[in-house]
This record gives C-alpha cells, structure tokens and sequence, in this order.
C-alpha cells in the first residue's frame, strides 16, 4: 500500500504532462518521418492513348492533390499505401493505391454519360443513346434546392418547354405546370404524374429529398403509350432506392441519410399605396372626411416574417437478393401572411426482394402523407378577403379601439378589419393519403419477362369553417364542415421480350393491359347563427338558421381500360425505329365514343456510328430523330356526356299543398362525347463534342390538338338544358426547344458546370368550332370588383388564327367629362364601355422562355450553384392599377399614388378597362443561388461517409421593367396574365441548412 504526500502528488502532476507531451511527440514522429516520395506518371485516354491535360489527382479524403499538364503528365508527393482518385470530365473516375519514388500511368476509360445514361420511358426502361423521342430526365442533383413547399417547384427552370408557375407564395397553394403550351379549353392542361409506375398518382405526398430523378415525356410519340391521359405530357418521377451492391453482410442498414433545414422569407414586393398623411392632406378641407387618428399600412399588418423548417431521415439496405429504403420527413411552413401554415409529415418505404436466382422478383412501395392547413380567404372580392381589404383599408384607421377590440369604420359598411377576420376566423384543413403498390416480374426465359402491378390511391379530406358572431357588423356567425374522399385502383399485366440477334440486330416488344378505377364522394354541412361561438363548426347542430342548399353531399366513379403494345429495333445502335399503339376505353365518354386510339411512330439514325464519322475525333454523338404520335385527353367530369340533373329548389305540390323538392336538368345528354385528342410531329438531334465537354439537343415540333372538350351554351328549346358538353375547336402549338450543356473549366482547384435550355412556343387557335360559328371572339377573362357592373368587364379575347392569352381591349382616347373615352365599334368615340371597339393589344404568352443552371466547386469542397430563368415577350393585364387608381377611393379609403394624378386630371370614373393597363412584363430572376461546404473525412472515419453545410436562396432579385408586384401571373385556365389585386405575393427565401450521409 502506498500513501502519496501532497507534494508527491504534485510532482507526479509536473511529470504526468512531461510523460503526455513527449508520448504526442512520438505519436507524431512516425507522421512527420515516414518515409515519404514523389509519385509521377501520365493520366491518358483509355481509346487513343493521348494524354489528359487537367485531370485532377488527389489523395482520397484530402483536398491535397495536383492536375496533370498539357500532355497529361503529374507529381505529387505521397505516403506509402496513399489512395489516388484520378478524375476528368466525362471519363470513369478511377482510384489506385500507390507507393512513394514510383511511376504510376493511368488510362481513363470514356463515361460518356449522354450514351451511357439510363432514361424512364413509359413502361420500361432505355439508354439515352437509343431513344427516339422526345425525353427529358433531371436528376435530383442538379434541382433546386433549400426549402420548397412542393416537388414540382425543384424543377422549376430546368426542362426547355416545361413552364412551372404559382399563383403567390402561399404554402397552401400548388404550381400549375405547362408542356408546350396551352392545348385545350375545360379539360385539365396538367401533365400526367407517374411516381414508380403508378400513373395519376399525386406528387406532392412526396418529399423533395427521397425524389431520385424526374423524366419528361414532351412528344406525342413518347407520352401516347399512356393514351388518353398523355396529351399534356408526362412526368415520369422515380424514387430513391436500396441497392442489393456493396452490401455489408450481416448489417441490417447500410446507409443512413438525413438533412435539417430552417428558411426565413419575406414579402418579395407589396402593392405602393398612399399613406396616412398622404389620405390626410387630400382630404383637408373635406367636412365628410373621417380621420381615425392613426398611421397604419394594413399590408405591414397582415404581413410578417415567415419561417419553415423541415428534417429529413432515411435508412437504406440490401444484401445480394433484397434491398429496401425508408423515410420520414416532418415540414412546417408559416406563411409571410398572418393566419397561413402548413404542416406536412410523410413517410415512405419501398423494398424488393429477388428468388429463385433473381428470377422472380417481388417489389412493394408505400407513401403515407398527413398534412394540417390553416388557410385565410383572398380573391373573392368580399368581406373574407384579407388582401382586398388590407389594400383598401383607409390607413386614417387604428387597428384597435379604445376598449382593445377590433376597430371598425363608420365610413363603409362593406370593409372589413382584416385582422378580425384573421384572427377570428377559423378556416382549416387536415388530409392525408395514401399510395400502395406491389409489382411482381418473372424472368420466364432470359429475354422475355412478364409483370403483374398492383395499386391503390386514397386521399381524405376534411374542412372546417366557423365565423363568430361580431365579425362583421350586425353578422350572427357562420360555419361549415366539409368531407371529401377520392380514390385509385389500378391492375396493369405487361410482357416485354428483349434480344439481340448475331450482336447486331437489336429488338424489344412490349404488350400490356391496365384498369383503373377512379372514385370519389363527399358530404358538407353549414349554418348560421350559432347559440354559441364556444363550440364552433364541431357540432353543427347549435346552429339556428339551415336553410335550403346548406346540406349536400356527391359520390361518383369512372373507368379507364386500355390495351397497348411497342415495338422497338435497333441495328447495331446505329438505325433506330419504333412503333406503339393503345386501345383506351373510358367510361366518361359517350356511348358511341367510349373507345379510341392512340398510335406513333418513331425513327433514329446515330449519324456518328457510321464509318465516314470516325476520323472526326472531337465528335462523341450526333444523332437525329423523328416522331408522330396521337395522345388523348379525358380529364373532365365522369358523367358530362349524360344528362345530369341538379337540385334545384322547393315548390308546392297544387294537390297536396306541400312543398316538394325540385330538380333541374343541367346538362344535356351527349352520346358522341369523344376523346380530345393532340396529334404531334417532332424532330430532334442530339450532339456531343470533346468528350462530353459540351452536348445538347434541339427539338421542332407541331401538335395540333382537335376535339376541343368544352360546356357549351345551347338552345332552349328544342335543348331541356342550357349546357351541352361537346367536342368542338382546334389549337396548334409549335416551337423549338434547345439544350446546351457544357464543362468550361475542370481543374485541381476550380471546376464549371453549366446548363442552358431555351424554348419559343407558339399558339394559335384554328377554330372556335361549331357552337362559336357566328362569333366574332370568344369572351374570357372576367374581373369583378367594386363599381365593375355588367358584362363588359372580360379582358381576354379568343379569335382564329390568334393564340390564348390575347388581350382583346377598348382603346383609351381620353378623358372627357370625367370618363374615359374610347373609340366606338360603330365608328367616332363613346363613353359606353359595352360599345367600345375593342382590338388585340398584347398577349400573356411569352415568346421565349429561358433557364440558365450553373454549378461551381472550388478545392472540391466549396460548391455554389445558381440558377436563373427568364421570359420575354409576355405581356401581363395589370388589374391591381386598374381597381384602385380610381379618384373616387381618395375620400374614404385608399388607393395608389396614380390616382392623385387622374383626380388632378378630373377623373370621376370608377375602374375603367382599357389597353393603358396592359405592361410588358418580361422578366429575369435569379431563381436560385446556394454555397455549400463539404467536409472532409477519411475513408474510415466512424460517424459520417459524407457532411454538407449549405446557405441559399430564392427569388434573391427579378430584374423587370413591370410595375406591378410581379411580373408572373399563373398559366392555369385561360384567364392567364391577369395580375389580380387579391394575390397572395411571391416570396424571397433565405435557407441554410445541413444534409449527410452515416
């Protein structure tokens, strides 16, 4: 035993940290003397053996390494055993172990990824090198990033000829996406979604992060082999999956994802209104002038700071015969508008798993979606509309009373304290879905496999509503509860036979049959005058006043069946033809048109495979194709073609007295309802030079889309209705779309990486068609607003041989009397807007459309990406001037500085249409842009494989020459290019956040 005195102890303290310093000493010394030496060698191209100037050369886990020079020649110093990751651009990456004082030479072999890449075709699966249509695929690494309330938006700006636009920066709102233009009247212009073979399935239950690439079919030839639901296009979406490679045996997770990120935005533009003082000295003099006392900008009231974050976690596996990935992710949005939030939580699985030597394989997908909204009423040009009233709100007025309560106007009856009605009224939403999909594929002979899919979508969802009494001046109360469920059954068989014969002859046949069913029901209920604002909408029952209308409920159903079958050959990769054709039958059509069909045709020539080509040493590809195709649109409702009939009301049976229930025909029935139907030629060449550092492709096309599906007006009589839906009208799009991407830098320190897609469309209806014949233009377009009286107030005109989105408009003269004048359809001038001569003055279609995607890594570390998307061309109705630079709102309410300047001129006209408020709203934005910094870890390290900050941003800044808020209006409907006053406004997003992989 041993007793240690205190002075002891501290001597053994002294000579602890002696001991400890030279043992680090000695740990580092092997370091710092192992014996150390120059590597050299040659880095070369596997083909011709020429040597690589710029290849990169590092030791793997560092950010040391070295380039070779101009003949392909490299030093650097190394360690033995040093790993080597030698990498150009568009050739395999190789790694090598090597020792000091040697010569290592390295023959990169060509990954020339436009040949060799992998593209998702409907039902299957083809090298990029032997398509014939026209397909686009993106992968997830190369979308936007940061924080994004909807998979679409990621693709924003990155496909020529795919237009993504959103109505604001509501989170509750999704984006409506265009493939070449606009084709139709009432059917849905929206392409079709396919996520992992399940088509129609909905993208947004999907997170952004478990998304692993997105393929666009634009051309007939390529989307038709889904029939009646490709005529808009297709949007094929795969998610990630477990790898049966490189496995570790015995673990159960072989790689575990995660990424946490938190985003700030801010209101990108408000609308320029009057202040108080400027309302105060406008008035001063004005006995009915009512002065609240107060300075308030009801847009900073109703405004804020919004804030999102969203963690993202998923675990993959697999070992030689099975494979799986899961993930959960939580979102959560607040809205730049008070009373707006979203909440989303998904979850998602797929795995596979192979038998009797892989044979027969079985693999199975679930998604799960459960998302909360809180939501606040605009664009209805009412009490309930915040923005409206916020806009109008004269700024005189305190938001509070002297008691604390919600300060109201005795100016006007009709305006409204928009923050009561935010927070006192409850508008809220829950849904949640789910998609479930098992497919199995046998390998009966090697060649010839056969597929049975399985799948079903269900999605609930429930509204509710309750308006307190006192909201509104003299109001009792409201509310309302509403359930709406929709559903999805789809059985698809296909057989495909894949051969090659005598190493040359190529061929690939496909046959297959699909059902769907599609379903839907819902109920809803509301009252008023509540016996107690306590309860709410949960107990409709304490309500006193139900009238008639206030209960409802729907339920419907519709099939599609179809039988469809490809052929595809190819010699020798070089000559390319392909064939396909689909039978559909749907159930929404008539009876005498319940069946269509939906053939293409497809050739391709590899003009760089043929032997005259082979001295061109700088040329990799140069391909061209040539498509026709025939797609269908059946996207209306599932019983327009018979005669539907409605409730209508009450009447008093004349022999009993009592009051009975009505109905009334609404639509007539229609048993030659067919499909609309889209008929497309396209031309596209492919090319690549200098070993991939610069490729792309151009693509011409002409689709004409005829058998316009529309609700059509009628006689009656000899009509029982007003409303026939038919088939009637044609519109043409065509245009050209071109892809350039190229490496213009690729070093030790610095590398480039930049994409260029561009596209020019244009629009044009052929013919109004039958139920238009007589009719100078169709009418389209309609606002409404304070002092808008009758049926004048529509500003989009659809004529033969102009496109969509014209704006057919008076043109003002001047002011006389007060009143705008225009020039009369009669001849002279005329203060009657219903007698105005109207002509087209501009059209909302842009006539180009550009996106430009830029990626540069500094040291192999610090990457920043940024990408930018233009139009030009397109012009935008600006709405929101038009409503409130009228004079008369300076007495009472607010309005824009231009009305100082109209009064002062002697305006006393209410909002006046006219073509002065059409502006050329071509724009430039820096969608994107996003720093990142990779951290570097050793091949071994014990916690991370790979861990990545990043900061970025959206919408950082437009550049535009618009007045207005913003320059996009959405391109939903055929009332595009009308920049309301009730929108919610676009957003600017600052993101940072932290992505890895364990």
């Amino acid at each position: 035993m041993f007793i240690l005195s205190k002075s002891y102890f501290m001597l053994s303290k002294t000579t602890l940290r002696t001991m400890l310093f030279l043992m680090f000493i000695t740990l580092l010394v092997p370091a710092g003397f192992a014996q150390q030496g120059t590597v050299s060698g040659v880095i070369s191209d596997a083909e011709d053996g020429a040597g690589l100037p710029g290849a990169s050369v590092l030791i793997k886990g560092t950010s040391t390494g070295t380039t070779t020079d101009i003949d392909g020649k490299f030093s650097l110093m190394v360690e033995p055993n040093t790993i080597l990751v030698v990498s150009y651009i568009s050739y395999q990456t190789q790694e090598i172990t090597v020792q000091p004082n040697t010569t290592v030479n390295v023959a990169l072999k060509s990954d020339f990824e436009t040949l060799d890449e992998v593209i998702v075709i409907g039902y299957g699966v083809q090298r990029k090198e032997d398509k014939t249509g026209a397909v686009v695929r993106v992968d997830a690494k190369e979308l936007n990033g940061g924080t994004v309330t909807d998979p679409i938006q990621a693709l924003q700006g990155k496909a020529a000829g795919v237009s993504i636009t959103k109505k604001g920066g509501d989170p509750n709102d999704g984006f409506s996406v265009r493939i070449r233009g606009a084709s139709g009247w009432y059917a849905s212009t929206e392409p079709l979604y396919v996520i992992d073979g399940v088509p129609g399935a909905d993208p947004t239950t999907l997170a952004p992060e478990d998304i692993a690439s997105y393929n666009i079919l634009k051309d007939a030839a390529s989307s038709a082999i889904y029939g009646s639901r490709g005529a808009n296009g297709v949007i094929i979406i795969t998610t990630r999956r477990g790898s049966t490679e490189n496995a570790t045996p015995g673990s159960f997770v072989n790689e575990v994802n995660f990424s946490l990120k938190g985003s700030m935005d801010n209101v990108l533009h408000k609308v320029e209104m009057l202040n108080a003082d400027d309302i105060r000295s406008f008035n001063a003099g004005n006995p009915g002038f009512i002065d609240g006392g107060a300075n308030t900008n009801w847009q900073d009231e109703i405004y804020r700071t919004g804030y999102s974050s969203s963690a993202h976690l998923s675990f993959s596996g697999g070992n030689k015969t099975s494979y799986y990935n899961a993930s959960l992710t939580h979102a959560q949005w607040d809205g730049v508008m008070m009373g707006t939030s979203k909440e989303r939580n998904t979850f998602r699985l797929n795995m596979g798993h192979g038998v009797l030597d892989n044979r027969l394989r079985f693999t199975a997908n679930w998604v799960g979606m459960f998302e909360n909204n809180d939501r606040e009423n605009y664009g209805g040009w009412n009490k309930d509309d915040i923005i409206y009233q916020s806009l109008q709100r004269n700024p005189t007025d305190p938001v509070y009373n002297s008691s604390g309560g919600y300060y109201e106007s005795e100016r006007e009856f009709n305006y409204q304290n928009p923050l009561s009605v935010i927070n006192m009224i409850e508008n809220l939403r829950k849904a949640q879905s789910f998609l479930g999909n098992f497919k199995t594929d046998f390998t009966v002979i090697d060649g010839l496999d056969l597929s049975l899919n399985l799948s079903m979508l269900d999605k609930d969802q429930k509204y509710n509503y309750f308006r307190p009494s006192g909201v509104y001046q003299g109001d009792l109360g409201a509310g309302e509860q509403r359930w709406e469920n929709s559903g999805q059954k789809l059985l698809e068989f296909t057989g495909v036979y894949d051969k090659t014969i005598k190493d040359f002859h190529n061929i690939n046949f496909l046959g297959g049959y699909s059902w769907q069913e599609n379903t839907y029901e819902g109920f809803f209920a509301k009252g008023r005058d509540a016996q107690s604002d306590y309860i709410g909408s949960s107990n409709l029952a304490i309500f006193n006043d139900v009238a008639y209308g206030d209960i409802g409920s729907w339920k419907g159903k519709s099939n599609l069946i179809g039988f469809f079958a490809r052929a595809q050959y190819n010699f020798s990769h070089k000559y390319y033809a392909q064939a396909s054709v689909r039978r559909d039958g749907s159930s929404r059509f008539g009876a005498n048109n319940k069946w269509g069909w939906f053939p293409t045709a497809s050739v391709g020539w590899n003009i760089h495979s043929e032997e005259f080509m082979q001295k061109t040493k700088w040329l990799d590809q140069l391909k061209l194709r040539a498509s026709y195709g025939v797609s269908g649109n059946q996207e209306i409702g599932d019983y327009n073609s018979l005669a539907a009939y409605s409730v209508y009301g009450t009447a008093t049976n004349p022999e009993t007295g009592q009051q009975v229930i009505t109905f009334r025909q609404e639509y007539n029935a229609n048993p030659d309802l067919k499909w609309e139907s889209t008929s497309e030629f396209n031309v596209g060449i492919d090319f690549s030079f200098f070993k991939g550092r610069l490729s792309g492709s151009l693509e011409i096309y002409q689709k004409l889309t005829t058998d316009l599906l529309g609700a059509y007006r009628v006689e009656v009589p000899p009509n029982k209705a007003q409303t026939t839906w038919a088939n009637s009208g044609e519109i043409e799009n065509k245009g050209i779309e071109v892809f350039v991407q190229a490496f213009p830098v690729s070093s030790k320190t610095f590398s480039w990486k930049t994409a260029l897609n561009f596209s020019h469309n244009k629009n044009s209806i052929k013919d109004l068609g039958d139920y238009f014949e007589g009719a100078d233009v169709r009418q389209e377009g309609y606002i409404s607003g304070r002092g808008m009286v009758g049926s004048e107030y529509w500003v989009i005109g659809m004529l033969p041989g102009e496109g969509l989105g014209a704006f057919y408009l008076p043109t003002y003269v001047a002011l006389q009397d007060g009143e705008f004048v225009y020039e009369s359809n009669t001849g002279g001038f005329t203060t009657d807007l219903g007698k105005a001569k109207r002509s087209i003055v501009g059209y909302a279609t842009p006539d180009f459309e550009f996106g430009w995607s830029n990626n540069l890594s500094f040291k192999n570390n610090w990457h920043l990406d940024f990408s930018f998307r233009a139009m030009v061309g397109n012009e935008v109705y600006n709405a929101t001037r038009m409503f409130f630079d009228d004079p008369a709102l300076l007495q009472s309410l607010n309005t824009v500085p231009e009305a100082l300047d109209w009064y002062s001129q002697g305006r006393t006209s209410s909002a006046s249409l006219a073509d002065i408020y059409v502006e050329d709203a071509s724009f430039l934005r820096l969608d994107y842009i996003s720093l990142s910094y990779d951290f570097s870890f050793g091949e071994n390290h014990n916690v991370f494989k790979s861990l990545t900050m990043f900061v970025s941003s959206s919408n950082l800044f437009t550049i535009t020459g618009y007045s207005g808020a913003d320059p996009e209006t959405t391109i939903s409907g055929l009332s595009f290019g009308i920049d309301q006053y009730n929108v919610y406004p676009k957003t600017r997003t600052f993101t940072i956040g932290i992505k890895g992989k364990i």
